[in-house]
């Protein structure tokens, strides 16, 4: 060996940091643009050097920083770069799902999540069957929607109450009638997953049936809650929070 090559287990270049080092920086970084550029050096390293779930964590905070940047294409260009690599593919296609649905895709955005429901473990597959639903539900497939939701409660567990609730508020918006809807909304009231996203659902079924005050206390508490969101989860939600708004505008007037 030459005086001039790196010691043994150095990345040529001078840098003894290792791929987890440079993802442990870009988890530290305090703007995306540092996010980028740390995640990157790691994926620069030699490919035998990165583990592959590394390297998909890697491109995954190349991706939150694009999401920052408001780059939600090269964001979905990145998304599919980890869905590529194997581990965490159901988290990589839900990812580009949250990018294409914030160029307002909708239909791609629906077969990423799609692929993230089928390439999901059994413990994230309720998650990304609702995830699937709410955007069927918005596109205005009511019956998609109640058929994912129906996949998903098979899987459910800790997030059974939030699934149901939400099944609960496609059908009475609807016009249908649910049975025991006191019961569904104390179950998810009462839920640890019956805060954040459950607030919401709360809120909308309270509207739906006319039950003002709590609308008004679970939608102020969704929008309290997201008021100072990331630019990422602010994109993902913009549909929601409109919803939310619109249904809190109401009551304006009381």
């Amino acid at each position: 060996m030459s005086a001039s090559d790196p010691p043994s287990g150095t990345p040529r270049g001078g840098s003894s940091l290792l791929p987890e080092d440079y993802l442990a920086r870009a988890l530290r970084a305090e703007d995306p643009e540092e996010r980028r550029r740390e995640a990157q050096l790691g994926l620069a390293l030699p490919a035998d050097d990165i583990e592959l779930d590394t390297r998909v964590l890697l491109l995954r905070q190349v991706y939150l920083a694009e999401m920052a940047e408001r780059r939600y294409r090269k964001a979905a260009e990145t998304a599919l770069a980890m869905a590529a690599v194997g581990p965490l593919a159901d988290i990589a296609h839900h990812d580009r799902c949250r990018a294409l649905q914030a160029l307002g895709d909708v239909q791609g955005a629906l077969g990423a999540q799609r692929l993230a429901a089928r390439n999901a473990p059994v413990r994230r597959r309720s998650f990304h069957y609702w995830a699937l639903a709410t955007l069927q539900h918005f596109a205005g497939d009511r019956e998609g929607a109640l058929h994912s939701l129906d996949k998903g409660l098979r899987h459910s567990q800790a997030d059974r109450p939030l699934l149901i609730a939400h099944e609960a508020f496609i059908r009475i918006e609807g016009g249908e009638g649910v049975e025991d809807l006191d019961g569904i909304r104390h179950d998810l009231a009462t839920a640890r997953c019956g805060q954040g996203y459950g607030q919401l659902i709360l809120g909308l079924i309270a509207h739906e049936i006319g039950d003002a005050p709590a609308a008004r206390t679970h939608l102020r508490a969704f929008l309290r809650r997201n008021a100072s969101a990331d630019e990422v989860k602010q994109a993902t939600l913009r549909e929601e929070l409109r919803r939310a708004r619109l249904a809190l505008a109401t009551y304006e007037s009381d």
